[in-house]
């Protein structure tokens, strides 16, 4: 059954002066200092000097849970990150790169789900341009971190060639045994 966007909020609804105050109003929920109740009243306070009329409790506390939804599921997600981090730490950049990547391409994708409950405003125009930014940033850190994984590899393989062929010429390995031990360090095996 096809779910349509559903009727807009009178937090949707407010014009575009007000979105400053909004964006107080959930800041100032996400810092816990003050009860949902005294944000909604200075909110509306705010709203009533700029002639704008009042937000009801009920759709104050659907947009509060919304929002605390939204940035409990970023908390897991950051959570998840930190703990897949430290099993990365060991010369795991590139697979860091590679979860921060598609995270961020995860929360892109969740976001653009609910696009349709966004209202179309310069603040939600500027999200959507952070968002393919962040993208778009993501995969060139993924291609850095590979290449650069390539450079060291390169590098390190010509400092053991160089390496193993000086020691084997002063203890007099045979050019066969200089061979067989690098296939045997970077490991190669025949056949």
């Amino acid at each position: 059954m096809a779910r349509g966007r559903g009727r807009l909020s009178s937090i949707d609804l407010l014009p575009p002066e007000a979105e400053e105050d909004v964006a107080w109003a959930f800041a100032q929920l996400r810092e816990r200092k003050m009860t949902q109740e005294e944000i909604r009243e200075q909110l509306n306070l705010r709203l009533k000097l700029k002639g704008i009329d009042a937000i009801s409790s009920s759709a104050f506390n659907r947009a509060a849970v919304r929002t605390a939804r939204m940035a409990h599921r970023l908390g897991e997600v950051r959570e998840i990150a930190s703990a897949l981090a430290t099993k990365f730490e060991d010369g795991g950049d590139e697979k860091l790169t590679l979860l921060v990547s598609e995270t961020i391409k995860s929360l892109v994708f969740e976001l653009l789900e609910n696009a349709g409950n966004l209202k179309a405003t310069p603040l939600t125009a500027e999200m959507v341009a952070n968002l393919a930014t962040a993208v778009a940033s993501a995969e060139r850190a993924k291609k850095i971190s590979a290449d650069t994984r390539k450079i060291i590899e390169k590098d390190f393989r010509k400092k053991v060639d160089d390496a193993v062929d000086k020691v084997g010429a002063f203890k007099g390995l045979s050019p066969e045994a200089k061979e067989d031990f690098k296939r045997e360090l970077f490991g190669v095996r025949d056949g």
